[in-house]
């Protein structure tokens, strides 16, 4: 996949403070970390992920809260995440430059 390919995230379920989302074609390279960056949030109860099959399996992320709502939770991680690795690449291009 062209890396200008926007993803398509499908949510499969929501209600109040829980939220399964399918992240077509990724695996535990990024959602290891969106895991854990969704965890150091004291508002998250529940972070887990699932692959039913490593090869083929479509992977369903499960945030369960314990106050607030899931899907802001989840933007807010992944903009973090995103932002930290951003970082790390500036600074990596700078210490090789």
């Amino acid at each position: 996949m062209r890396v200008e390919e926007k993803k398509r995230v499908r949510i499969i379920e929501r209600s109040g403070r829980e939220l399964r989302v399918e992240l077509p074609g990724e695996d535990h390279t990024l959602l290891a970390p969106l895991t854990s960056k969704l965890l150091e949030n004291e508002d998250v109860d529940i972070a887990t992920y699932a692959i039913k099959h490593k090869l083929m399996g479509t992977p369903v992320l499960y945030v369960k809260m314990k106050d607030g709502d899931p899907l802001e939770a989840l933007i807010s991680a992944a903009t973090a995440l995103a932002q930290e690795y951003a970082e790390f690449m500036e600074r990596y291009k700078a210490a090789i430059v």
